[in-house]
């Protein structure tokens, strides 16, 4: 299976507020932070092309934040995943579902990741 996997990086547009609070409160900035990543993941099944939904379930968190390196990784798990992300609309023949499914959804949550990882660490440390 191939594993072909690209990653979002962009912890230099996370506010001030964010990595303050992520630097005094490392494990309540990673559980955040995943929390956040599973709900990408799911906007991101919901706009997985499918006819039978193999491709969808793959779809997961695979690597989880942890206090010493904030970072998730979002993977769809089947050697066809790129192929099926990157075909356009007028060569694809799937009856639902959109290509570029995992970067919308990526693209959608960008405005409010700030604001979401920051709440749920509020969250988390009773603030």
């Amino acid at each position: 299976m191939a594993s072909d996997v690209f990653t979002v990086r962009g912890i230099d547009k996370v506010s001030a507020a964010v990595r303050r609070l992520a630097a005094l409160y490392p494990l309540a900035a990673a559980q955040s932070l995943n929390e956040v990543a599973e709900l990408t993941m799911t906007d991101a099944k919901d706009l997985t092309p499918y006819e039978h939904g193999v491709l969808k379930d793959t779809g997961k968190v695979s690597e989880q934040a942890v206090p010493a390196k904030l970072e998730a990784q979002l993977t769809f798990g089947t050697d066809y995943a790129v192929y099926v992300h990157e075909i356009p609309p007028s060569r694809a023949r799937h009856p639902h579902g959109q290509w570029k499914f995992l970067e919308t959804a990526v693209n959608k949550r960008e405005a409010t990741f700030s604001q979401d990882v920051g709440r749920g660490i509020r969250e988390r440390i009773g603030g």
